[in-house]
């Protein structure tokens, strides 16, 4: 399968590494992260008859998660919710932009924006200090925005959490993935049909609506280290701008 994925370096020194800068990358859930899923298939609650259904529920497991991921793409633009172990975000997103904040267990939180190609990132005081230890500099500042572009690694690398492929390519589910159509549940007050692939004690099921858009809504999974997402807000404007107050530029990559 494959996934909404996800060095960073300087030149000079393998800068990113100590502050655990591998953390600073998002993996998003998608078709790889489920390679390894297995277990039982979540509860579910009894399905409340209520909107005519867009029959998404009718197609194959397969057929239902590609059109969820198709589904969302073509909104233009959603709100992300994301948990796993370590680590949680909570972004607006579409095509080009990104608005929202991450949190790394241990090492800080930090507020994103991306515009195109501009990045602006403002941490607080524990992601700045891991950032400037790593550093070996006082570019990061609680007290203002540092910006960059796509080109600048450092960046890159924070704007990674955004994922913005899921609305310019997005996942489909490997053919040869063996996921299982469940009976129509509610999630959050929405009809919806899962798809589940399990495997090695572990699973994962994804919600796709079945009123409305059939959009891409949620997933769950066994696995700690695997993703739970909520996706909603399809269609609303994301609004980036480039921030006010203070703004310094990031160290060169």
């Amino acid at each position: 399968m494959q996934t909404r994925n996800q060095s960073i370096r300087r030149a000079s020194t393998a800068v990113l590494c100590t502050l655990a800068l591998a953390s600073l990358t998002a993996c998003n859930s998608g078709t790889d992260a489920a390679k390894s899923a297995a277990g039982s298939t979540p509860s579910r609650a009894a399905a409340t008859p209520a909107a005519k259904s867009n029959g998404v529920d009718k197609l194959s497991a397969k057929e239902i998660y590609d059109t969820g991921m198709k589904t969302n793409a073509q909104a233009g633009s959603f709100r992300e919710k994301m948990a796993r172990a370590g680590s949680k975000s909570d972004l607006r997103l579409s095509a080009t932009e990104c608005v929202g904040n991450v949190e790394i267990s241990g090492k800080g939180s930090f507020e994103i924006i991306r515009k195109s190609t501009d990045i602006w990132a403002k941490p607080d005081s524990t992601f700045a200090d891991g950032m400037n230890s790593a550093l070996g500099e006082k570019s990061f500042s609680t007290e203002k925005w540092t910006h960059g572009t796509i080109g600048n690694p450092l960046m890159a690398k924070l704007a990674s959490w955004c994922h913005l492929e899921q609305l310019t390519t997005p996942d489909a589910l490997d053919a040869a993935s063996k996921a299982t159509k469940g009976a129509v549940t509610t999630v959050n007050g929405q009809q919806a049909v899962p798809v589940v692939l399990t495997g090695k004690g572990e699973s994962v099921t994804w919600y796709v609506a079945t009123t409305g858009k059939p959009y891409f809504i949620k997933q769950d999974s066994t696995r700690a280290d695997m993703q739970d997402l909520t996706d909603d807000g399809f269609g609303q404007s994301v609004g980036a701008k480039a921030p006010t107050g203070a703004v310094v530029e990031a160290p060169k990559g």
